[in-house]
């Protein structure tokens, strides 16, 4: 952008995106397919909307992508305006937090794994992976208030490396949860609702800077978020095991 503009950054962005689709068509390669027959009756989607566990993920979703969003779509221009950076070195210290976090998500996903490999409980590995990631994702609330630009962009990339521990096995939980049976359907409710937060997060945060002149209130309000989301996991989402769908499959069969 520094030095080409926005425009050949959009072009680069949306061609460099498509650059999956080489190595996935030369080796994803198709797998075998299930028979139809041998899968498992799916539930409707009422029957998922109306798990307590469903409603958790959803609201735990929707508030994170809240927060994340608001870092994806507002940090460039607070580091600009607020810390005064400039555009190539809001370009080299902006990319610092997100590549914590995908350092982070690798090394967490890989050490959840393992520690459920060496006999730990599933449920308490993946929701203190989950809930401990989303609290100590709230540091990005100090970084709003500390003086210091270097503290601050110490205390950004901490709270991004905490997004790796929650982002490395939410979804683990919700097809654990979900099953065969229900996995698509929940992934599709619960991605809806984190990309629902993600529309909300850079206008409420639009609107708060232009009213209030400051970044304080939006980070505060990302932070109540984070709380709202680590909350939800741990009170509405249950044990992380395969949910029963027995009445769904018991009503099915009298239909039939």
């Amino acid at each position: 952008m520094a030095y080409w503009g926005w425009r050949v950054l959009f072009i680069a962005a949306g061609a460099i995106g498509l650059l999956w689709l080489v190595p996935w068509y030369l080796w994803a390669g198709t797998g075998e397919r299930v028979p139809r027959e041998s899968s498992p009756p799916s539930p409707s989607f009422f029957h998922v909307l109306g798990r307590r566990d469903t409603f958790g993920t959803s609201l735990g979703m929707f508030c994170y992508g809240y927060a994340w969003y608001f870092l994806l779509s507002w940090l460039p221009y607070y580091l600009v305006v607020e810390r005064h950076f400039s555009v190539r070195a809001m370009a080299l210290f902006g990319a610092l937090p997100f590549c914590g976090s995908a350092l982070s998500a690798l090394v967490s996903g890989w050490a959840s794994d393992r520690l459920i490999a060496r006999g730990a409980s599933v449920t308490r590995v993946r929701k203190s992976f989950v809930v401990g990631g989303l609290l100590l994702c709230t540091l990005l609330l100090p970084a709003a208030m500390v003086r210091d630009t270097s503290f601050a962009l110490v205390l950004l990339t901490v709270a991004s490396l905490a997004v790796g521990l929650f982002s490395s096995n939410v979804w683990a939980i919700t097809q654990t949860l979900a099953g065969r049976a229900a996995a698509g359907k929940w992934t599709g409710v619960q991605n809806a609702a984190g990309n629902l937060g993600g529309v909300v997060s850079p206008l409420m945060t639009g609107l708060i800077v232009s009213r209030t002149h400051s970044f304080f209130l939006a980070f505060a309000c990302a932070a109540v978020a984070l709380l709202i989301a680590a909350g939800a996991y741990l009170f509405l989402v249950g044990e992380v095991a395969p949910l029963s769908w027995q009445r769904w499959e018991k009503s099915m069969a009298v239909i039939e």
